[in-house]
C-alpha cells in the first residue's frame, strides 16, 4: 500500500538514499500485516475504516515526497482544502502545548510580580509560628475554655453509658422471651400478647434512650457555646473548640444511630453487613485481616469508642478497613510537608491576606462601589492559595498522618471536585468524611420517613447551613446568619448550574461558573464581611473586656 512511485524516488534521490524512503517502507510494511490481519478478523464495516486510513496514509506518504521535491515557479502550494489551527473544526483535535506553557509563564510571572509589588510596599511580614498564634489573640487566659475538653470526654464516655444500656436491654429482652416461650404451653393467644406487652416495653426504652442521647449530644455543642460567649473567649481557640465540640456531635451522632441499627437487626434475628457472620456479600467480612472483626455487642467498649473518636471518619461501624503496616518514610515525609505548608500557609496570611483586607475597610464603610470591586478581586488570587493550602494540609496531610497512625485503611477523604461540572457535584467530591454523614445519616433515614427526595435535599443543607453558621459565627461572636444564608443560596445555584450544564453538554461552563463563584466572589466577599464586623463591633469590645 502507498509505495512512492519511481518518479517520487528519482526526484528524492538523496533524501531516499539517506533513509527517508526504507524506514518508511518497513514501517508500511508492518501497517499492512496489521491491517491484514484486521482483515481476517473483523467485519466488512471495519474494512472500509481501515481503507480510509490507508488512503490517508498514501496521502501523508505523497505531501512528504512532494515536501522533499524543489519547487519551480509554477508549483502548487495550495492543494488540499484545510481550516485553520484555531478554527472551531480544527483546534480540539491539535496540541496545544505551547499555549499551556505561556500561560504557565504568564502566571508564574504575574505572581511574582504581586509578590515583589507585596515586599515593596509592606515589607517582610513573616513572624514565627508562636508570635503569629499570639497576634491572633489577645492574651487573656480563659481556663473555662480549657476545661471544656474533659468535659467533652465525659459526654463521651456518657454515650459509651448509654449504648451499654442499650445493649444490657437487648440480652434481657432476649432472655425474658426465651422464658416466655418455656412458660406458654401451646397457648398462641397468651404468647402474641405477651410478646406485644414485650415489643411495647422495647419500644418505651429505645424512646428514652433516644432522648438521653439527644441531651447528652446536644451538651457536645451547647456546653462550648456558652463558654464561649459568656467567657468572651478569643477567635482562634474558640474556633478550634467549635470545631472539635461539632465533630464530636457528628461522631457520637453516628455512633448512637448506628448502635440502634444494630440493635434493631439483632432483635429480628439479623446480622448487618460488616459484623462478623455477615453471610452476604462484604468487603470488610471478606478481607484478610490480622484482627478479628467484632459483632454487635462486642463493639460497645472504651477502647472501641475512643479508637473511633481518633479515627478520621465521622461515621462510626463496627468494623472498619485496615493497613497493615505503618510507612515510618512515608509518615515522615507527610510530616514534613505539613509543617512546610503550614508555614507557607502563615506567609500567605500575614504577607498578603491580612493587608488586603485591611486596606478594604475603607471603601466598605463608604460603600465605595467600584474601589470595593477592585478590592474583592484583589483578595480573591490570595484568598484561593490560601484555601487550596488548607484544603491540602487538612484533607491530604493530616487526615493521611491520623489514618496512617490508626491504621485506617481507606484514605478517600476528597475526590476531584476541582473537575466538578456544577455546584452539586463540588458538594459530592471535596469533603467525602461529611459528604457521607449527612447521607448516611440525614438524606436516607429522611427518605424512610417518606419525605420526597427535594425535600431531603434542601434538609441535608440546612444541616450544613448551620454547621457553617457555628464553625464562623460563635468564634467570632458574631452570629448573624450569613454563613447560613450563603449555605442555602447553593440550592438555586445547584439549580442553576445543572441547568447550564445540561444546557451547553459542557463541563467546563460549569467549573468556571463554579470557580467563579466561590473563589473569586462568594469567599472573599464573605472574609470582607466577617472581619468589617468583627474588627469595628467585637474586637472593640473583647480588648476593652480584657484590659
Amino acid at each position: 500500500m502507498g509505495q512512492p512511485s519511481p518518479a517520487q524516488r528519482s526526484s528524492n534521490g538523496d533524501s531516499y538514499k539517506q533513509g527517508g524512503g526504507r524506514p518508511r517502507r518497513k514501517q508500511v510494511q508492518k501497517v499492512e500485516d496489521r491491517d491484514g490481519t484486521s482483515y481476517s478478523s473483523q467485519s466488512e464495516g471495519l474494512k472500509e475504516g481501515v481503507e480510509q486510513e490507508e488512503l490517508g496514509e498514501q496521502e501523508r506518504q505523497k505531501a512528504s515526497a512532494r515536501r522533499h521535491e524543489p519547487m519551480s515557479g509554477s508549483s502548487p502550494v495550495h492543494v488540499v482544502a484545510r481550516p485553520s489551527y484555531l478554527s472551531s473544526e480544527r483546534m480540539w483535535y491539535e496540541k496545544h502545548t505551547g499555549l499551556v506553557n505561556l500561560m504557565a509563564v504568564i502566571v508564574v510571572a504575574t505572581n511574582f510580580r504581586l509578590a515583589l509589588e507585596n515586599a515593596f510596599k509592606y515589607g517582610l511580614r513573616i513572624q514565627t509560628p508562636l508570635r503569629a498564634l499570639n497576634s491572633l489573640t489577645i492574651g487573656n487566659p480563659n481556663i473555662p475554655l480549657a476545661l471544656c475538653y474533659p468535659c467533652m470526654l465525659l459526654i463521651a464516655l456518657s454515650a459509651l453509658f448509654f449504648e451499654q444500656c442499650g445493649a444490657w436491654s437487648l440480652k434481657s429482652d432476649a432472655q425474658l422471651k426465651a422464658a416466655i416461650s418455656k412458660k406458654i404451653d401451646g397457648s398462641r393467644a397468651s404468647y402474641q400478647q405477651l410478646t406485644h406487652k414485650l415489643s411495647s416495653r422495647v419500644s418505651r426504652f429505645e424512646w428514652v434512650l433516644f432522648v438521653a442521647n439527644l441531651v447528652n449530644t446536644s451538651a457536645a455543642v451547647v456546653v462550648p457555646w456558652a463558654v464561649i460567649h459568656y467567657t468572651q473567649a478569643e477567635p482562634l481557640p474558640g474556633g478550634v473548640l467549635i470545631a472539635v465540640s461539632i465533630v464530636l456531635w457528628m461522631k457520637l451522632v453516628s455512633y448512637h444511630h448506628c448502635c440502634a441499627d444494630l440493635r434493631a437487626a439483632r432483635r429480628n434475628g439479623q446480622v448487618r453487613p460488616g459484623e462478623e457472620g455477615f453471610s452476604g456479600d462484604s468487603s470488610l467480612t471478606n478481607q484478610k485481616s490480622s484482627q478479628r472483626l467484632l459483632r454487635y455487642p462486642e463493639n460497645v467498649t472504651v477502647s472501641n469508642l475512643i479508637y473511633f473518636l481518633a479515627l478520621p471518619t465521622l461515621c462510626y461501624q463496627i468494623n472498619y478497613p485496615r493497613s497493615p503496616t505503618i510507612r515510618k518514610r512515608w509518615l515522615a515525609r507527610r510530616v514534613a510537608e505539613l509543617v512546610l505548608m503550614l508555614t507557607l500557609l502563615s506567609l500567605l496570611l500575614q504577607q498578603y491576606m491580612i493587608p488586603a483586607i485591611s486596606n478594604s475597610m475603607s471603601p466598605m464603610r463608604t460603600m465605595d462601589w467600584p474601589r470595593l470591586c477592585e478590592r474583592v478581586l484583589k483578595l480573591a488570587l490570595p484568598n484561593i492559595y490560601c484555601w487550596l493550602v488548607s484544603f491540602y494540609c487538612l484533607f491530604h496531610l493530616w487526615l493521611n498522618i491520623v489514618a496512617e497512625v490508626l491504621h485506617f485503611g481507606d484514605r478517600e477523604f476528597y475526590k476531584d471536585w476541582w473537575n466538578a461540572a456544577t455546584v452539586g457535584e463540588y458538594w459530592k467530591l471535596w469533603n467525602m468524611p461529611v459528604h457521607k454523614w449527612l447521607l448516611r445519616h440525614v438524606y436516607f433515614p429522611t427518605l424512610r420517613l417518606g419525605l420526597p427526595r427535594w425535600a431531603s435535599i434542601i434538609l441535608v443543607f440546612f444541616v450544613s447551613a448551620v454547621f457553617h453558621e457555628l464553625v464562623l459565627g460563635v468564634p467570632l461572636h458574631l452570629v448573624r446568619m450569613w454563613a447560613f444564608l450563603g449555605i442555602m443560596l447553593q440550592v438555586p445555584l445547584v439549580l442553576i448550574t445543572e441547568h447550564i450544564h445540561k444546557r451547553l453538554k459542557r463541563d467546563e461552563a460549569g467549573n468556571i461558573v463554579f470557580w467563579l463563584t466561590f473563589c473569586v466572589v462568594g469567599q472573599p466577599l464573605s472574609v470582607l464581611l466577617y472581619y468589617h464586623d468583627y474588627l469595628y463591633e467585637v474586637h472593640p469590645y473583647l480588648k476593652g473586656s480584657s484590659s
